[in-house]
């Protein structure tokens, strides 16, 4: 999709209107011209023109007019268009699933909305000049061909033949210009490299090295391409640039020896109407590689948003409501594998038969690997079994299902995410805040204004604590705990086992938790259900385990 594509297919305003006073801005320009011309010649004659005059003025106003509509309209539609593609793009992000919204990456979803529609933007602000500058050469072209129609024929094969050599390598650079975005796509995973991994980079030199030579790699190899198809384009500048001075030089020395007997002033005329537009001209060739970086980054967002609709659940989840309860969750032999992008490491989980009932609490044991997280995200429907089923009081999972059996749920998974507001939670209680932010030792530390926590920035056993308090405001009936206790202090750590999981239990909420706390889930004083993993699978018998 090339970026005046864009444009046409995502417009809301009237394009016709935009193209008529644009026509309308390069008739005043030619009319300028004229005025200018026809005035100066009476000039020469001694006897000023009025008509030239009032022509001169009245096209000048008329220019000033449609300048101010144009570049004020073209400004607000594409920054409106950008608006859509933003906000477009994001709510894709949002209804995705989890598994293939990983596979596109950070990388390339940030780039297109940041980078890509910056130049968007940049574009925007070109394409009005462009727009002018064209039609004025158009114009202006017409009048050449008035005053000899041998310079006009010169002009035609002339900037022609630049323009046919400027365009003979066009795919060839948008090919250079994917590969750019690309490595740039590249650079950014490395920057959240060593940004997100700066303790483990500090801490191992060697590390360290490897990655910033790779950094310092990717960034060359992108700024090589940049350069090859900068460069080539700079030629090409060049070239038609070399193009209208030949046209100039042409017109003078060749148009009198193939045209014979002239007009008295033709020549003049027409050098002066080629002069006239040499600015235009020029810009309008400067804008040319900002417009192909907007057709490339036109391309890029629309193949992006091919690829995000493609993750889209067929299900419309708009207007979800959450359920307020459940009695029973069933997962009959349910299987699902993936081989995590990043360490090619390979998942597996299943076959798996597993019950919860309401108002229980389970434990989730095992070693590393053995499937315990890839079971919770399948338990909270954040990954679509590959085989098998899960019902929610007789409910089946489906795509149209799988929201309203989402909204269960609330989790805190080890790569969790604290929101600055608190978003989705209606009217939430002032009082509720302060009582749980006292009860998890985070009162001094932080606090709610205007829906909005006053700092989040916090330690990883306190950040944990407040995510858990959000769960709880959010009062879904089940509760995913993954390694919750794993960065919390001794004192609460034992507060989370003897007192806050009974006290959820007690208040009816589910939950089920991965720990590896042996010694502290052996002494829960509440009816629990201990189950481990090992390969993907429930090993051992699931028993109860009656605390106390």
């Amino acid at each position: 999709m090339t970026f005046f594509d864009l444009v046409r297919t995502e417009m809301q305003g009237s394009l016709r209107r935009l193209l008529f006073v644009a026509a309308i801005g390069g008739m005043s320009g030619g009319a300028i011209l004229a005025g200018i011309i026809t005035g100066a010649q009476a000039a020469d004659r001694g006897s000023p023109s009025l008509w030239s005059a009032a022509l001169f003025i009245v096209a000048l106003l008329l220019f000033i007019q449609t300048q101010h509509y144009i570049l004020i309209t073209t400004t607000a539609e594409i920054q409106a268009i950008i608006h859509r593609l933003r906000v477009r793009l994001m709510d894709y992000v949002r209804h995705s699933e989890l598994l293939p919204l990983d596979a596109i990456g950070r990388a390339e979803i940030v780039g297109a909305i940041t980078r890509e529609t910056a130049t968007l933007t940049q574009a925007s602000n070109t394409v009005p000049f462009a727009v002018q500058g064209g039609l004025l050469i158009f114009f202006v072209a017409i009048y050449v061909a008035y005053t000899s129609l041998i310079a006009f024929a010169l002009a035609i094969l002339i900037v022609g033949a630049g323009a046919g050599m400027f365009y003979a390598r066009n795919k060839q650079l948008a090919v250079e210009n994917l590969e750019a975005s690309k490595l740039e796509n590249r650079l950014y995973d490395r920057l959240s490299d060593l940004l997100d991994g700066f303790k483990e980079v500090r801490l191992n030199n060697a590390r360290s090295e490897d990655l910033y030579d790779d950094i310092v790699e990717v960034s060359r190899a992108a700024a090589n391409v940049k350069i090859r198809a900068q460069s080539e384009t700079y030629k090409r500048m060049v070239l038609l640039q070399s193009s209208l001075y030949t046209l100039l030089g042409a017109v003078v020395f060749a148009v009198p020896v193939l045209s014979g007997a002239l007009e008295p002033g033709s020549i003049t005329k027409t050098v002066t109407a080629l002069v006239f537009i040499v600015a235009a001209v020029f810009g309008l060739v400067q804008s040319i590689p900002i417009l192909a970086a907007a057709n490339q980054a036109a391309d890029n967002i629309q193949r992006l948003e091919n690829k995000l609709i493609e993750t889209v659940s067929a299900a419309d989840v708009a207007g979800t409501e959450g359920r307020k309860r459940f009695e029973t969750i069933e997962m009959r032999n349910v299987q699902f594998s993936y081989v995590d992008k990043w360490s090619d490491t390979y998942f597996k989980v299943g076959p798996v038969d597993f019950t919860l009932r309401a108002g229980e609490l389970v434990f989730i044991t095992g070693g590393n690997g053995s499937g315990k997280s890839t079971f919770m995200k399948l338990l909270a429907g954040l990954f679509i079994p590959e085989s098998g089923q899960i019902t929610f009081d007789g409910v089946l999972v489906t795509d149209r299902t799988r929201q309203t059996y989402r909204e269960l749920i609330a989790a805190i998974f080890p790569d969790f995410h604290i929101f600055q507001k608190l978003y989705g939670i209606t009217d939430p209680n002032s009082d509720e805040i302060d009582r749980l932010l006292a009860e998890y030792g985070l009162l001094d530390k932080t606090g709610v204004v205007d829906g909005e926590f006053r700092t989040v920035d916090l330690s990883s056993g306190q950040r944990k604590r407040l995510a858990l308090i959000v769960a709880l405001l959010e009062k879904r009936p089940i509760l995913l705990l993954d390694e919750w206790a794993s960065d919390q202090d001794p004192e609460f750590r034992r507060k989370f086992y003897y007192d806050l999981l009974p006290a959820l239990t007690q208040a009816g909420a589910t939950v089920v938790a991965i720990t590896h706390d042996d010694r502290y889930i052996d002494e829960v004083d509440v009816p629990a259900r201990r189950l481990r993993m090992d390969e993907g699978r429930f090993v051992g018998h699931q028993h109860a385990e009656n605390g106390g």
